[in-house]
């Protein structure tokens, strides 16, 4: 699996890059910052929310979901 990822995202991003190319390229292209942008609005909530808990509270270091997220990745429990 590790072997062909690269070559999956290779030829995906060169599948959206000739997507613009045809009819559909501004149907594609609309879809697609529709998605980056609830992405980000999504990622900006989640870092407020977590910054006005962090601020709100005085206790003692939080469990923040950038260390959730940190331990996850690492597989870390």
């Amino acid at each position: 699996m590790k072997r062909y990822a690269p070559w999956a995202i290779f030829i995906g991003c060169l599948l959206l890059l000739g997507l613009g190319a045809t009819p559909i390229g501004k149907a594609a292209d609309l879809a697609l910052i529709s998605v980056r942008l609830s992405v980000v609005a999504v990622l900006s909530v989640l870092a407020v929310w977590e910054s006005w808990n962090y601020f709100r509270d005085d206790r003692a270091r939080h469990d923040t979901l950038l260390d959730r997220c940190r331990r996850w990745y690492r597989g870390q429990s």
